[in-house]
């Protein structure tokens, strides 16, 4: 420690902060504010350049927050461990990079690329080609990538859950998609919209809550019938 005298009684150290008076040392706290103030105006009158206190330690930011894969859709790596809420909240959601703690507000566009999880196809029928009056109307699919996100998120519950992908119309009727759609299938069967599974749990690329985790959960426990699937 280096303290320097700021009057007959109080020295002071800026690197610790700390107050050195009548042998006895302390935190300064915001006396630190003046001590600082007469510090520069000593240096200055012995002509040496203002030495600026120590910076503060940046609260370290979420894991890929705002980073985006190859494709330019959101790049999530869950951090290794939760962040600080004041519900002590540790389930997976609070490891997300888009993670809002309670009290926050949503925001429209809070996960940067969340659109590049899906695309557009068009519906047509049989045998119609892409841009011809046989279009009945686009449809908002996800794309592998976006499927293997939802996918990742149901592994938080399921892990033998896997991903499957169909096209609307395949295997007949008056209309057919010109991409396939995917879905999260489960050890008992039912499969899943990866669509809306991510709709639901990024609430529209607004960010993830608890309650993101919440309603996965309980919507894993009744398609499969286990009570087991975490506490999260």
């Amino acid at each position: 420690m280096a303290y320097v005298r700021i009057n007959s009684a109080v020295e002071y150290d800026p690197a610790s902060n700390l107050i050195r008076q009548d042998g006895q040392t302390r935190p300064a706290g915001l006396a630190a504010l003046g001590f600082s103030t007469i510090l520069d105006v000593q240096q200055q009158l012995r002509g040496e350049a203002p030495q600026p206190a120590p910076a503060a330690a940046a609260a370290p930011a979420p894991p890929a927050h705002g980073q985006l894969t190859a494709s330019g859709a959101p790049l999530i790596q869950l951090a290794t461990t939760p962040a600080a809420n004041p519900w002590e909240y540790t389930g997976p959601a609070a490891r997300n990079p888009y993670y809002i703690t309670p009290g926050t507000v949503m925001q429209e566009g809070l996960v940067p690329g969340y659109e590049n999880w899906f695309e557009t196809t068009p519906v047509l029928q049989p045998g119609a080609t892409a841009g011809s009056s046989s279009v009945a109307y686009t449809m908002r699919v996800p794309t592998e990538e976006g499927a293997q996100e939802a996918l990742r998120l149901v592994q938080e519950y399921v892990p033998e859950a896997t991903v499957e992908a169909t096209v609307f119309g395949a295997g007949g009727g008056p209309w057919c998609a010109g991409k396939p759609s995917y879905y999260v299938v489960l050890p008992s069967g039912s499969r899943l919209n990866a669509a809306a599974l991510l709709d639901s749990y990024y609430n529209h690329g607004q960010g993830v809550t608890a309650l993101s985790d919440l309603v996965l959960r309980d919507e894993l426990r009744w398609q499969t019938g286990r009570s087991d699937l975490g506490n999260a």
